[in-house]
């Protein structure tokens, strides 16, 4: 649907992931609780009667001990993460011990049945160690410890971290560069913190970030996650925050980027020699302080850790220069001076109430305020871009507060219970004001004009006063409310590990979108006027219940089988709390196997099988389920507002128009989507193998290789479509078509598109004429388009190691994303109507879609690491290779239709130089090659004291990342006239230019 873009959300925009854990201890990965805080030591020791096994918290205190089982295992689970000593008592000399760290979501191994009790005694699991294979996953994922993030060469962001995982791309810079996994859009993934669910559902383009500087661990799963995991069909990320030990720490720490060390991208240049865009005088600057302490409240029972940060950051950007050279320059170009502040806090509190139960609480916040002063601007003869006249301020204030509690209890030696519950609470505010002075904002209520400048537009040959700045404002009181809570059960017995669990999500949003000032006012003469409302508002709700079992049968000492099963429940409610969706018993079986080949760690093979659902995103019930108003009337006037530009002394409509059936009225809920709705489903299918070499040659030992295949496709997708025609026959056949204008035009009592499964039957019940008669309409698949197509192939090879001095991480991705669709939102017209957008809305959008999609990249190479020089010097790098994205040809229809130029589908078309111009075939965007250096110093002289430099993108690679596709466009009389776009194939975005960050950091204990 071409609906309008909202306004960006409250919440930062992410990436994820890795490719191997590597600094920071990557232990192994297990099958433990959904979203865990908390990790597992599993263990083995010789046989002998009596024997014990001992772990002490080192950070916490905490005490655990449990008898050796008589085949030699016995297993620590739901520790908080942190380091621990393990000890062997045995009535036969000293203890043997070991230190080693846990890490949230993963178990770590230790074998006690190889060493004697004084080599035991010397021997310390740390961060630097290489970790046996881990033979007890199915899952794909990695993991970083904070002292890895901190030193990682690479934008202080989780989303920038994400793309060091094979198989994973940035998606379109319009979005955030948002990570695409495995060939899904960005609006597929999961982002958790501490266990809780703090993706933006809104349109899943977002999340509720924490500071960087506060994160323990990242985890990222990038595929073949257990039944535990929903609502991704991407990617999984997952974010535990820092906790207090016994220990008084703390820290303060600097990190700026001047804009005298940042470049700008090269200058555009049209076919013809002429500018398209100087980016000479874009400005960019920030500065971030942070602050923290932890500690124990009271020693080995309550902690403590608490951050504040505060960042401000300062640029100044020009748009392009006018459509062609003879155009006045300061009519197409515009400047935004932007100043954002965000002061965000966390603060995470511990109880252990007894050595096996442990209760959490965590809050942070992540409000952001942003003021944009705004100005036309013009491009002199050399083609430098300059500021003209100030045009007033644009503010929006974002984010808000998440509160997380959480408890976690040892019951027995093999009995595991969590209970979480949390709130995230995210306010989406924004507002106007000119520069005399008036002030510009939107209540959400929809049948009563927004207040402030209106947008104002004249014809050729009139001007006149006009003070709007946007077009289109958010509410003022805009809110997001996520309530969650679930409960997790794991269970071992003999060699099944049973886990099964149950969760409920609330989501609200307190949404809408109007013009600036509550209308759309256009003059084509003197004497007339064309004023166009447009205005959504209301409170949404989508409901979320699920529940999952699962086991992990250790069927032989070399063969793990997996097996889960995972049910969603989804209900989507519109303004007026109705069920306009539904969706029950989404069944997703997942399957996975490892054998570890030689029974000794060293070689492992597996494979994972399984089904992934997402739910509908919350704003398809703002335009689609919920009452709003689209009209147009035709009225004179005398006089105008001499601010403002608003008409004055309106005389009666001369014409009234209501578009898309949206009346202010609320649709028929059973009207909206297809009652044989199925959910939006992907199939996945991984099979890897992992191998540590063992040599003699120090450079050749611990080597870790892999090779994994991936292929993914969509099963089932859901989209809308806006074609009116086989419901106008629909109603010439129970003849009520007297009520349409003709067959593009709803009654106003109809919504003018619908919710359906690509390729399927849709089935409404659903009015057909201005009366409340409804009637049961069932429109065949193949009448509405295609079957949604989206395949991905990927095949990644890896290679890493972690040697005393020295760590590296290196693949290459072979991979291959095709079909007809990209997902749930669509990167060539940068639409982030998540789950509605301009594909399948008419069968004719459809022609030609089948090709290479927007995060198709062929070829990825990837490789990072670092080298530690001395005890005071260390160095990083990145280097990311990676082929080109495919490029489209968008025009015209094409055989003779014009509804493309009525409803605003002109250059959407898959139809170019009076042919059918498959998506991604028409060229690919070049190679991007980036190389991220960074050098580290904590001198001798300043114990605590720590410099980091870094240079993102050394060599300032400004290769295009992307493309303007359009090359063909209707021209204004409504016939198919072919119009050569005059950007088409130039840079829409670029890669980022080489700047340099500046770190300074300052530990201390107390």
């Amino acid at each position: 649907m071409q609906w309008k873009i909202r306004h960006p959300r409250a919440w930062i925009i992410h990436r994820s992931a890795v490719a191997a854990a590597i600094i920071g201890l990557l232990g192994a990965s297990s099958h433990l609780f959904a979203q865990s805080t908390t990790g597992d030591i599993n263990g083995l020791a010789p046989p002998i009667q009596g024997e014990s096994a001992r772990i002490t918290g080192l950070d916490s205190g905490l005490v655990r001990q449990m008898p050796v089982g008589t085949d030699g295992r016995f297993r620590f689970t739901a520790l908080p993460i942190g380091r621990y000593r393990i000890e062997l008592l045995t009535s036969q000399g000293q203890p043997e011990s070991r230190i080693i760290n846990v890490v949230a979501g993963q178990a770590q191994s230790v074998d006690f049945n190889h060493r004697s009790a004084r080599q035991l005694e010397t021997v310390t699991v740390t961060s630097n160690s290489v970790p046996a294979i881990d033979i007890t996953s199915t899952e794909a994922r990695s993991t970083f410890s904070a002292a890895q993030l901190n030193a990682l060469p690479v934008p202080r962001d989780v989303v920038d971290v994400a793309l060091l995982t094979p198989g994973t791309t940035a998606g379109n810079a319009v979005f955030g560069t948002l990570p695409s996994f495995g060939g899904s859009s960005v609006a597929e993934n999961s982002y958790y913190v501490n266990g809780f669910n703090v993706t933006n559902l809104y349109n899943s383009l977002s999340f509720a970030e924490v500071p960087f500087q506060a994160i323990d661990q990242l985890d990222i799963q990038t595929g073949g996650y257990g039944a535990q995991y929903g609502f991704s069909t991407g990617g999984v990320t997952s974010v535990n925050i820092k906790r207090g030990t016994n220990q008084w720490k703390g820290g303060i720490s600097y990190t700026g980027v001047p804009n005298a060390l940042r470049e700008n991208q090269p200058t555009v240049y049209r076919a013809n020699g002429s500018v398209y865009r100087n980016y000479s005088k874009n400005t960019s600057l920030s500065n971030l302080y942070n602050v923290w302490i932890g500690g124990p409240l009271i020693k080995d029972k309550l902690f403590l850790f608490a951050l504040g940060q505060v960042a401000n950051a300062h640029s100044t950007s020009y748009s392009g220069g006018p459509q062609t050279s003879n155009e006045s320059a300061n009519i197409n170009s515009s400047a935004n001076s932007n100043a954002d502040k965000s002061p965000y806090w966390v603060l995470k509190l511990d109880w252990n109430i007894t050595d096996n139960h442990h209760l959490e609480y965590t809050g942070f916040s992540n409000v952001q305020t942003s003021n944009q002063s705004m100005f036309n601007a013009g491009y002199d003869d050399n083609g430098t871009p300059y500021k003209s006249d100030y045009l007033g301020q644009y503010y929006s204030r974002t984010g808000g507060r998440t509160d997380i509690f959480k408890y976690t209890g040892q019951l027995t030696d093999d009995l595991t219970l969590s209970a979480q519950w949390g709130r995230m609470r995210s306010q989406d505010s924004s507002w106007t004001v000119s520069p005399n002075g008036v002030k510009s904002t939107y209540d959400g209520n929809i049948n009563s004009p927004g207040s402030g400048c209106p947008i104002v537009a004249y014809g050729e040959g009139l001007s006149g006063p006009q003070c709007n700045i946007v077009s289109t404002l958010g509410r003022y009181d805009g809110m997001d409310t996520r309530n969650a809570a679930r409960i997790d059960l794991d269970w071992r017995i003999g060699d099944h590990e049973l886990a099964g669990g149950y969760s409920d999500e609330r989501w609200n949003s307190i949404a809408g979108d109007a013009y600036s000032g509550g209308h759309y006012y256009f003059y084509p003469n003197d004497s007339q006027v064309i004023d166009t409302i447009f205005n959504t508002g209301g409170a949404i709700k989508v409901i979320q219940k699920s529940w999952y079992f699962e086991d992990h049968w250790q069927a032989t000492d070399r063969w793990l089988i997996y097996a889960g099963i995972r049910n969603d429940s989804f209900t989507n409610k519109n303004g007026n709390q109705q069920a306009f969706v539904s969706q029950d018993n989404i069944w997703q079986p997942r399957l996975g196997f490892t054998w570890d080949v030689l029974g000794d760690q060293s070689t492992k093979l597996w494979g994972t099988a399984g089904r992934y659902s997402l739910p509908i995103a919350a704003n398809v019930a703002l335009r689609a389920a919920t009452a709003s108003r689209y009209t147009q009337d035709v009225y004179s006037f005398s006089g105008r507002d001499p601010m403002t530009g608003a008409p004055l002394n309106l005389g009666p409509s001369q014409s009234h128009t209501i578009y898309n059936g949206e009346n202010g009225s609320t649709p028929n809920p059973g009207a909206i989507a297809s009652t044989s709705l199925k959910p939006y489903t992907q199939d996945e299918f991984i099979l890897g193998f992992a191998k540590t070499l063992q040599s003699g040659n120090d450079f050749v030992n611990n080597w870790t290789l892999g090779i994994k295949a991936t292929y993914r496709k969509l099963r089932t997708a859901i989209d809308d479509t806006c074609d009116s025609r086989p419901m106008y026959a629909a109603a010439q056949a129970n003849g009520v078509a007297g009520a349409w204008d003709d067959e593009w035009s709803v009654p106003e009592n109809m919504p003018g598109c619908w919710l359906f499964n690509p390729g399927s039957a849709l089935s409404l019940t659903t009015p057909l004429d201005n009366t409340s008669n409804s009637y049961k309409v069932t429109i065949p698949g193949n009448q509405l388009g295609p079957k949604a197509k989206r395949q991905y192939e990927g095949v990644v090879l890896s290679a890493e190691k972690t040697a005393e001095r020295y760590y590296i991480s290196a693949s290459y991705t072979w991979s291959r994303s095709f079909g007809n669709t990209e997902g749930l939102v669509k990167s060539s017209n940068g639409q982030d109507d998540t789950g509605t957008t301009a594909d399948f809305d008419f069968p004719e959008v459809m022609i030609g879609a089948n090709g290479y999609l927007p995060n198709d990249r062929r070829h990825a190479i990837k490789l990072y690491g670092g080298f530690k020089l001395s005890p005071e010097w260390s160095f990083g790098v990145n280097l990311l290779g990676q082929s080109g994205a495919p490029i489209s040809c968008y025009g015209g229809g094409g055989g003779g239709s014009t509804f493309d130029t009525w409803f605003g589908y002109s250059g959407q078309f898959h139809y170019c130089n009076g042919r059918i111009s498959p998506e991604g075939r028409s060229g690919r965007t070049p190679w991007l090659w980036t190389f991220s250096p960074n050098v580290q110093y904590k001198p001798a002289w300043a114990k605590g004291l720590y410099f980091q430099l870094t240079a993102l993108n050394l060599f300032n690679n400004d290769t295009p990342t992307f493309v303007w596709e359009r090359a063909e466009g209707i021209d204004n009389s409504g016939k198919v006239k072919p119009t050569r776009y005059y950007n088409y194939k130039l840079p829409k975005y670029f890669n980022t230019p080489r700047y340099v960050r500046l770190q300074v950091e300052y530990d201390f204990n107390l």
